[in-house]
């Protein structure tokens, strides 16, 4: 399997974290992977993160920055990285410095050995007790939706570029249940790792906004009906996948 790993950093108005964020991103990536790409989706911000992103890929040769004209959120930033990506598999990390480095070292890691990457959260008190019980009922509900015993399904993932290519666009909050709900009815195997979470991960999340949850709850409710009561059967196509045109350079 190859290793090559597009890394998306979706940030909205987070000039404050989002240098750390992509100095942690790219200093795991070089520690485990053979071919890399960071790509900034700066979503519409307001504040200087356009700059902080500029310069950072004037600082790394691996990072190119995309910017949204308006703030259309995390759902159309990982779109936005999934038509874009140049590697075999996918990933998106908060331009919030939500996960420590650590976690990042145990997913990049797996980069090219297994299909798919599932991490659960391995220090979930580090976030408001609201997040805990959505997350816990997000979870519960992917069990049902999919038959696999997941351990969280809202943390980090690492997804095949061909097979999330092919997965229902959902350019919302839960394009995360839309394609890893999606992937496993596949038969895409995958392999769970632990991650921690920095300290306040929740403190710039719009998660909880009634409308989010809305939308959420709409996703995860037609994913229950196309699957459990309608049994609609995922088939993926055998396709290419991305070519690399050129090196990363360090």
């Amino acid at each position: 399997m190859s290793t090559g790993l597009t890394l998306l950093v979706p940030a909205w108005n987070e000039e404050r974290r989002l240098a750390t964020t992509v100095t942690s991103v790219v200093a795991a990536a070089h520690r485990h992977l053979t071919d890399f790409e960071v790509i900034i989706i700066d979503d519409g911000s307001t504040d200087r993160t356009a700059e902080v992103a500029r310069r950072l890929s004037m600082q790394f040769p691996c990072v190119s920055v995309v910017k949204h004209a308006t703030n259309l959120g995390v759902g159309a930033a990982f779109h936005t990285g999934l038509t874009r990506a140049r590697f075999p598999y996918l990933t998106l990390v908060p331009g919030d410095n939500a996960f420590h480095e650590s976690g990042l070292d145990a997913v990049f890691s797996l980069v090219g050995k297994v299909e798919m990457v599932v991490t659960y959260r391995a220090n979930p008190r580090a976030r408001t007790p609201m997040r805990r019980l959505l997350s816990v009922c997000c979870t519960q509900a992917m069990r049902v939706v999919t038959g696999r015993p997941i351990r969280d399904a809202h943390s980090l993932y690492v997804f095949p570029v061909a097979q999330a290519r092919q997965v229902r666009r959902n350019t919302g909050y839960g394009y995360h249940i839309e394609t890893l709900s999606t992937l496993l009815r596949g038969g895409v195997d995958y392999t769970e790792v632990p991650v921690e979470l920095n300290p306040r991960p929740d403190s710039s999340s719009k998660v909880m906004r009634l409308g989010v949850l809305a939308r959420l709850i709409a996703t995860m409710s037609r994913q229950f009906l196309r699957f459990v009561v309608f049994r609609e059967k995922v088939r993926f196509a055998t396709v290419p996948t991305v070519i690399r045109t050129q090196p990363i350079a360090a």
